[in-house]
């Protein structure tokens, strides 16, 4: 099944999945061991496979980000795992401490199924994403990143939003090749603050 199913999620199923990010990053800085959620708790639209990102930030800072564009595993255990990773295993960050936690902000996305979007050039691009702000995935030959919906936010500019998902995947800001293989796509996103 693929991940499109869950363009629809309600703000309880969004809500439910906020809990479970949160719960996941707690249960790191409590003396019992963590537990991975209960699937007997959650609805079987959200116990369907799903492909998701958490995002973590502190003071409005990044944090962590971690995800994946393929589902594996039950939304809400993706979830929990990808929220786990977010906080201690993303290699740009130092692991979180307690001391962030009254300062973070938790985001959980949920992502559509990735289409494969055909342009022959940069600029074809550039112009499709003049009036689609989609998430992107870049890759060519063994190299890729992805940009979320979300970063928008921050490079609203078509031209400087990929310019920077091409140096995040680690070619120079001018890069471009017949070869290159786009996808966009869309999530539903909820966040909020970190509470104990």
């Amino acid at each position: 099944m693929s991940a499109i199913s869950f363009q629809n999620l309600n703000k309880g199923e969004l809500t439910q999945l906020l809990d479970v990010a949160r719960d996941a990053i707690r249960g790191h800085f409590s003396d019992t061991i963590p537990q991975p959620p209960r699937l007997d708790l959650y609805s079987k639209k959200l116990l369907q496979p799903g492909a998701c990102f958490v995002t973590l930030t502190v003071d409005g800072e990044l944090q962590g980000c971690l995800g994946t564009t393929v589902a594996h595993s039950p939304l809400v255990m993706e979830v929990h795992n990808k929220a786990r990773a977010s906080a201690y295993q993303d290699r740009r960050f130092m692991p979180l401490v307690e001391e962030q936690l009254d300062s973070l902000v938790v985001e959980v996305s949920v992502l559509t199924q990735p289409k494969d979007l055909s342009v022959d050039s940069e600029q074809a691009l550039i112009n499709y994403l003049k009036n689609k702000k989609v998430g992107v995935i870049l890759s060519d030959q063994h190299l890729q990143a992805l940009f979320l919906p979300q970063v928008w936010e921050k490079l609203p500019k078509p031209e400087d939003f990929i310019r920077q998902l091409k140096l995040k995947a680690g070619w120079n800001s001018v890069y471009w090749s017949p070869s290159m293989k786009v996808q966009v796509f869309n999530v539903n996103s909820i966040s909020g603050k970190y509470h104990y």
